[in-house]
């Protein structure tokens, strides 16, 4: 429902900006969303991302501040000083996903801004790194809400020297009146559109299966219990659950081996950093989770051993989508080179495994291994997987899920989650000495 809406108001957006006589712009910024590649002085570049010609540039540097071209459009002072303090890959996408969330939000159509990244240059005038980044920011339009439609990214070259890559521009083709907009609202169903002249009343749609119940809520004549808060405005209580599902089902049932209780988990043994991050559109969840991997980037292992990024306002009841976001993240930790620095895992209160497993019957409890209170992200230290891959076989750790949660039952670990209490589990703690990759972790750490 929520790809029929966006689908609409991209439609919508089209008509405005057809009828603004902003065809060239709106051919620039949406209408190449394949990845379409063309030389440009021997530089491969996607034909969206080569450099303006149509201005002349008038920025110049002081004290290795990023300023504007002409007619600049004000960007935060943070984002300044995010471009100018990068120095790695997690740093600019930090900044890069900060501008395009702010622009998203703030710009409107005709404005446009550019930032250098001084500390940057080198790697973004490799061909191949800057293929690789561009090619990273077109998987992500197809989840974003604005990204690629009203808002796009465009690396800014020397006129004269289109090699030598200074930073990017970001230009909006954004109609903060138009009346297919898409908010940054939430439920796709808040949306308002325009009389569409195209629409003809005597056709008739099949929406049969649209609404079949999935198998996350199929629990036959069970009543299943409501849940009182979706998502508590406290940080500190969505941390105070988190931690208790933390202890209950990552410790205690050893759903995850490494895990020795809500503050403690790696290997070595360290901290565990709990995020709340408010996010509701794309653009920021992916400035949010940059944000994170550069904390982890910038602390040893010792003050913080692994994140849990918890995002309780978004993709609540999408998971699909939250999937396809989440799917767009792993797939740039070996182009980006940032494989070597971590790897993830996401939860998500609706999760369900693709791996092709029997996931019927009383096999459907081993989704819970993966079903958290609201989507979260677990950022873990490669270093500390490798290990862990290297003492204990991952598929000995899926089957040891399967039967631990195989015999507390689906219907039960549904209603715990509901309820945001997992007290139930208190009786099946699990011996760490009696399983084999449990053995193992305790002794790695």
């Amino acid at each position: 429902y929520k790809r029929t809406m966006r689908a609409a108001a991209i439609s919508t957006t089209i008509i405005s900006l057809l009828s603004s006589q902003s065809c060239d712009a709106f051919l620039s910024s949406s209408g190449r969303r394949t990845s379409a590649v063309t030389s440009s002085n021997n530089l491969n570049l996607p034909a969206t991302f080569v450099a303006d010609k149509s201005r002349k540039h008038t920025s110049c540097r002081a004290n290795n501040t990023p300023l504007f071209m002409s007619a600049p459009t004000q960007v935060s002072d943070s984002i300044h000083e995010l471009a100018a303090a990068a120095q790695t890959t997690p740093q600019l996408m930090r900044a890069l996903w900060q501008l395009a969330a702010d622009a998203s939000k703030n710009m409107q159509k005709g404005d446009s801004a550019t930032v250098l990244f001084p500390g940057m240059e080198q790697k973004l005038s490799n061909p191949k790194f800057l293929n690789k980044l561009m090619g990273h920011f077109d998987a992500c339009k197809d989840v974003c809400d604005n990204f690629g439609v009203t808002t796009i990214l465009v690396p800014h070259a020397l006129t004269e020297q289109r090699q030598r890559i200074l930073g990017f521009t970001v230009k909006s083709y954004r109609n903060p009146f138009a009346s297919g907009a898409y908010s940054g609202s939430a439920d796709a169903s808040d949306m308002k559109f325009a009389p569409d002249p195209f629409w003809d009343d005597d056709e008739e749609w099949d929406f049969s299966g649209v609404d079949e119940v999935d198998d996350y809520n199929a629990f036959g004549d069970v009543v299943m219990p409501e849940i009182e808060d979706l998502s508590p405005k406290d940080d500190a209580v969505v941390v105070d659950i988190s931690k208790k599902w933390v202890k209950k089902m990552m410790s205690d049932l050893a759903l995850c081996p490494f895990t020795q209780s809500a503050e403690k988990s790696g290997i070595p043994l360290g901290p565990v950093h709990y995020q709340v991050d408010r996010v509701t559109t794309m653009e920021d969840a992916y400035a949010a989770y940059w944000a994170e991997v550069c904390r982890i980037e910038n602390v040893g292992q010792d003050e913080i051993s692994t994140t849990l990024q918890i995002l309780p306002d978004f993709c609540m009841n999408y998971v699909e989508i939250f999937e396809q976001w989440a799917d767009t993240l792993t797939g740039t930790l070996e182009g980006l080179e940032v494989e070597e620095l971590l790897q993830l895992i996401f939860f998500h209160p609706h999760w369900t495994f693709r791996d092709g497993g029997d996931r019927s019957g009383s096999g459907l409890a081993a989704n819970y291994a993966r079903r958290s209170p609201w989507p979260m992200v677990n950022i873990l230290r490669t270093k500390q997987v490798r290990t862990a891959q290297k003492g204990i076989p991952t598929g000995l750790v899926y089957q040891q899920n399967e039967k631990t949660l195989g015999r507390i039952g689906m219907e039960k670990l549904e209603k715990m989650l509901r309820l945001r209490d997992w007290s139930d589990v208190e009786g099946m703690k699990v011996d760490r000495k009696d399983m084999e990759a449990l053995r193992v972790a305790q002794d790695l750490q």
